[in-house]
């Protein structure tokens, strides 16, 4: 009898409960409090500002878009960075073939073209004629000698103490050792 008692005792507790709000129920009723308590603000943009016209008035000063004036600035900078740099190789204007590294050229040949002996160069894959007195390579070199071997170079390039020093190079044809 104490069995069934106890029987019915649990099956009464067990009714009792699934009466009551379930879990999922407390839930929900606990996320729509939150919802309607926490209102979103929203910041808003400022209006754009109107757009004023500024004129550029020259006067006697000089035009800063010019050639002239990108050179003298260049210029400038090299003075203050390679005090010791001859003015000659900076106040020059650069050629083509020496804004590429000496190092990615390679010497295909020679010809001669109205007596005068004319080096071939690949440089990114197209071929370049170079004559003595041109200058090729990053570091100021001065083409002095063209042959079938190689062309002779006469580079300024800075030591580590700062101090441009020249330096004899020599860009031999491909495949020679010599």
């Amino acid at each position: 009898m104490k069995q069934l008692a106890r029987g019915a005792v649990l099956l009464v507790a067990v009714l009792l409960a699934a009466c009551g709000p379930s879990r999922q129920d407390t839930l929900r009723e606990w996320m729509e409090e939150q919802r309607k308590a926490s209102i979103p603000t929203v910041k808003k943009i400022p209006a754009p500002q109107p757009f004023k016209h500024l004129s550029y008035e020259q006067g006697d000063r000089k035009d800063p878009f010019t050639k002239q004036y990108f050179v003298a600035l260049a210029n400038a900078a090299a003075e203050k960075e390679n005090p010791d740099l001859s003015l000659s190789q900076k106040s020059r204007a650069r050629q083509p073939l020496e804004s590429i590294p000496l190092e990615s050229m390679n010497f295909v040949g020679m010809l001669e073209k109205q007596g005068r002996s004319v080096g071939l160069v690949r440089a990114n894959g197209i071929v370049h004629q170079v004559v003595p007195g041109q200058y090729i390579g990053k570091n100021f070199g001065k083409v002095l000698r063209v042959d079938e071997s190689g062309i002779q170079l006469r580079e300024i390039a800075q030591d580590a103490g700062g101090k441009w020093l020249e330096r004899d190079t020599y860009l031999r044809i491909q495949g020679s050792n010599k």
